[in-house]
């Protein structure tokens, strides 16, 4: 197996409790931190990244609190803002090279075309365990028991360890 390069981060350091170095996404990254008085120059960026032959050229990625936003090196205008709970799948595709930031974009657009269509022409209606309709708006939980066993979906969240890409894309 080749080692994959470091991806890029640059963080801001109010946010910098966003990182966890100790997982697989963010394990292999180089980090530089910036105060969040300063103002975010992609181009600046960009060149720093370019300066470190060793690392991922083609992205980068701009921390700021939960909002991660992935940078192509040479065109700094073509980003994709993400929650810190997509990283653990897409930051992992970047940094291999085995998705762009374009596809992502892509993707989006499709989920949203169909959400598009789909919306208020369904008749789906959520009901209780009492068979009624919880009204648009309303705030409610659901606990999922998997197969014949009593275990919660949170028992199962360290099953995604190992799956393949095409497993875990969203």
């Amino acid at each position: 197996m080749t080692e994959q390069k470091p991806i890029h981060y640059f963080v801001c350091s109010v946010g910098s409790g966003s990182l966890h170095l100790d997982n697989r996404t963010e394990e292999n990254t180089i980090v530089e931190y910036f105060d969040s008085e300063d103002v975010v120059d992609l181009a600046k960026f960009a060149e720093i990244v370019k300066s470190k032959p060793n690392c991922v050229q083609k992205h980068f990625i701009v921390c700021e609190g939960t909002e991660y936003c992935a940078v192509e090196t040479d065109n700094v205008e073509n980003t994709y803002i993400f929650s810190s709970r997509l990283k653990y799948r897409f930051v992992p595709k970047l940094a291999a090279g085995t998705a762009t930031i374009d596809m992502f974009i892509e993707k989006d657009k499709l989920l949203g075309d169909r959400a598009t269509k789909l919306d208020g022409q369904s008749g789906f209606k959520l009901c209780d365990t009492n068979g009624e309709i919880i009204p648009d708006g309303k705030e409610f939980a659901i606990q999922i028991l998997r197969d014949s066993e009593d275990k919660l979906d949170e028992e199962y969240e360290e099953e995604t360890e190992g799956l393949s890409e095409e497993e875990l894309l969203f």
